[in-house]
């Protein structure tokens, strides 16, 4: 059983799926309380139109739905207890992998979804020529990891994420969410692997840190760990991160590039 101490609370906080029962449905309800901090970079609302699959003909009711706040890119979501069979999982994602979503009639019910539930009318033609220009993407919403999911998933073109409930015995709820969570990039920067320094990676070009602490140290995201950098300044105004800690996670034989979000969040992500 998992649990969380907040020091400054005094107070332990358990896993809500160990100690208490819940269904679905509860879970989307809290997710959807979320959503801001969870997907700043996106408009998300209720989905429950019915999308067939071009392949086998079936047809499935996602959850919920992400619109990119650019309108860009697009997706569906899945919310699931970690208690399901991953072969349900995996039968109803592959469904709106290959959905056949028909334009004129998503963009006229996303946009009903939008504006009742985000507050915003965009116009039905940007939401037709998102919508007929490209599948969206699927992620899968769990309430805990499953060993097997991810793999499985992932080899579907499918994305995981983990948002997990945890609560304490005065009834308040703190949250961890970890995973394939979308986001979209600000700022990018290429890196390459200093010649002789190991554990140093130069930034290549021009990449601004905002907000850089006055130890020049920095966490950033790799395949959902957590690792920090000191940001390094040499004589002739090269920018280095060179990595803080026993074990660095990125390989020496890959290339990366490391980009922000919004809220002045910093990933690498391999080329």
């Amino acid at each position: 059983m998992s649990r969380v101490l907040i020091p400054i609370e005094a107070t332990w906080y358990h896993e809500l799926k160990a100690v208490g029962y819940y269904r679905e449905s509860y879970l989307e309800r809290e997710i959807q309380q979320h959503v801001n901090s969870l997907f700043p970079d996106f408009y998300v609302f209720p989905f429950k139109a019915s999308v067939t699959s071009r392949t086998t003909g079936q047809t499935n009711k996602p959850d919920l739905a992400m619109v990119r706040r650019d309108f860009r890119a697009w997706g569906v979501i899945e919310v699931e207890l970690s208690e399901h069979d991953v072969r349900h999982v995996l039968e109803q994602t592959r469904c709106f992998a290959d959905g056949n979503y028909n334009a004129p009639e998503i963009a006229e019910y996303v946009n009903r979804q939008m504006f009742r539930h985000c507050g915003i009318n965009v116009k039905i033609n940007r939401l037709r020529k998102l919508i007929g220009s490209e599948l969206p993407t699927v992620l899968v919403i769990a309430d805990a990891d499953e060993a097997d999911w991810q793999e499985q998933l992932r080899a579907a073109g499918i994305d995981l994420c983990i948002f997990q409930i945890f609560k304490s015995a005065h009834g308040t709820h703190i949250y961890r969410a970890h995973g394939d969570y979308p986001v979209v990039p600000a700022k990018v920067a290429q890196c390459r692997r200093h010649p002789s320094l190991p554990n140093m990676l130069e930034i290549i070009g021009n990449f601004e840190f905002k907000k850089l602490p006055r130890h020049n140290q920095i966490d950033i995201v790799f395949n959902s760990t957590l690792t920090r950098w000191a940001v390094v300044t040499d004589e002739k105004k090269n920018r280095y991160l060179q990595f803080i800690g026993k074990a660095n996670p990125l390989s020496p034989n890959a290339t990366y590039c490391l980009f922000s979000d919004s809220g002045h969040k910093y990933y690498f992500k391999i080329n």
